[in-house]
């Protein structure tokens, strides 16, 4: 059998006639190859790297919430004219990921993270030299539609690399970079802001931002699946690396980037990454994601303005007092990663399923809703009642301490479920990881922006301690349909599975390589 043949979906040709001997052998030789071609090593700088990226997309809010009212103070303006560009932040956090991520399953990831970032380095710069409200407003729109789809690209590229059962623990070095902003971005702010001013946190990022880019545009390798296969296809023009030392050994198909003439998303389709809200299981997750996130840039977004307001405290005590969140959510996404990989091993021995680390295999016949959801739900109760408990201590005026010990805890079990959460999205869509994860990127920054809009409103009418209490009942009601999709969810997919291939419009956009990767 030609090497060119060696890839099944990646190279079919609709012209070539091939015998079932044929495809059967491809399909047995397909099965014996590893689910990935680069090596563990390089696997690890690959999304280190890319989670680098990622880390610009959260740093970029958290380094802004301590400054808000030293810029509202410098423009001659409110600090809810402030909070307005926060919102209209969110707002395109959540519309241009759609674009982005369906770009990235479409075109590769590489190209998308280049522009993206070169975007981000250009709003970065006038961001810094602006004097004007307008501007502001205008720049930070620019710079969350250049940064925020890397989020989504990153777990495209987990992916890319990684099989169900090993994602869980690699998904910490992902979630590292995106969850130390909460504690390193607000210190980082306030240190810069006492010795320079506001200004001097655009500029530092200005600075530093470059650095990503240079390092993404000279060594990231292509890892589309829909691009290079499992690493072994030779990329082209954009989707090519100037320096390949991350890039498999053994590149054994040279050729140009397959485009099979059934594919239907050439052209990025944004609205695409809606349509996977159509699926109940997807809906569920996104659903409660957006309820958690909410509450967490909620939480985040008031933490300063609040001590400011209760305990008095100054520009780099404030920056301080995110630390204990920031650090709980990284200490958090390690150990979720091996958690959740423990759980699936668990899940795999209770129902006599065998697992190869090594190999992608069938999850329309493993329950892995039940992997990922079976512990969290217990950590999102212990989060409710510790919200609860955040709001009233703020109420009562306690203990600066008091408050900064229940964010710690607070972010050590919400973390768990946005770990388990984005990991579970990438399983039930691994035809494109990236579009799911801008529709996520949608529902949850909307819905943000949504009650970001209303912080001070309710702040002011409920008091922290029922505005917070209000939150945590939304939060708890989502445990219901997360139960509902760990016990139903397989059979869903199983049902939608035998109608897939019958059912153009349910798998529109995904071309005929995904729509096999999903009836397989």
């Amino acid at each position: 059998m030609s090497a060119k043949h060696a890839q099944g979906p990646f190279n079919h040709d609709p012209d070539i006639g091939e015998t079932e001997n044929s495809r059967e052998t491809t399909s047995a030789s397909s099965e014996s190859l590893p689910y990935s071609a680069f090596s563990i090593s390089q696997k690890i700088w690959i999304i280190a790297l890319v989670g680098f990226a990622g880390w610009f997309s959260s740093l970029s809010s958290f380094i802004y919430f301590p400054a808000i009212p030293s810029i509202a103070s410098d423009l001659d303006v409110s600090i809810e004219r402030i909070n307005l560009s926060v919102t209209a932040y969110l707002i395109m956090s959540g519309i241009f990921p759609s674009i982005v991520g369906n770009a990235a399953d479409t075109l590769g990831r590489r190209p998308v993270f280049i522009v993206t970032l070169a975007l981000y380095v250009g709003a970065k710069i006038g961001l810094a030299l602006q004097s004007s409200f307008g501007l502001l407003f205008f720049l930070r729109m620019v710079q969350s539609a250049g940064i925020s789809g890397s989020y989504s690209v990153t777990y495209g590229v987990l992916g890319d690399l990684f099989t169900p059962s090993e994602r869980g623990g690699y998904s910490g070095i992902v979630s590292f970079f995106l969850n130390t902003p909460p504690s390193v971005g607000p210190v980082i702010s306030g240190l810069l802001m006492s010795r320079w001013g506001w200004r001097s946190i655009f500029w530092f990022l200005a600075a530093i931002s470059p650095c990503c880019l240079l390092a993404i545009l000279l060594f990231l390798p292509e890892t589309s699946r829909q691009v290079v296969g499992d690493g072994r296809i030779v990329a082209t023009g954009a989707n090519r690396v100037f320096f390949s030392f991350l890039s498999p050994s053994n590149l054994t198909i040279d050729r140009q980037i397959p485009i099979s003439k059934g594919r239907s998303c050439q052209i990025p389709k944004p609205w695409e990454s809606l349509v996977v809200l159509g699926r109940p299981g997807t809906a569920i997750v996104i659903g409660s994601f957006g309820v958690y996130y909410t509450l967490y840039t909620c939480l985040q977004a008031s933490l300063s303005s609040l001590f400011v307001q209760i305990y008095h405290t100054s520009g780099l005590v404030s920056g301080l007092t995110y630390l204990p969140f920031g650090v709980a959510c990284a200490i958090s996404a390690f150990a979720a990663g091996r958690i959740l990989d423990a759980e699936y091993r668990s899940t795999a021995f209770r129902h006599n399923i065998p697992v190869d680390q090594s190999k992608d295999h069938n999850l329309v016949s493993f329950p892995v809703e039940e992997a990922r959801l079976r512990i969290v739900k217990y950590f999102l109760v212990v989060c409710c009642f510790l919200v609860i408990g955040y709001g009233w201590s703020l109420q009562y005026r306690a203990h600066m301490a008091v408050p900064l010990v229940l964010q710690f805890f607070i972010g050590l079990t919400i973390q768990v479920f946005f770990t388990s959460a984005s990991i579970l999205l990438v399983d039930l869509h691994p035809e494109c990881p990236a579009t799911t994860q801008a529709a996520n990127n949608f529902v949850r920054c909307e819905m943000s922006a949504g009650m970001l809009a209303l912080l001070d409103l309710l702040l002011g009418k409920l008091g922290p301690g029922w505005y917070f209490v209000l939150f945590a009942a939304l939060a708890l009601l989502t445990l219901l349909p997360l139960y509902l999709l760990e016990m139903k969810g397989m059979s869903w997919r199983q049902k939608r599975s035998k109608s897939a291939t019958n059912d153009p419009v349910e798998e529109a956009g995904m071309g005929e390589g995904n729509k096999q990767t999903m009836a397989n």
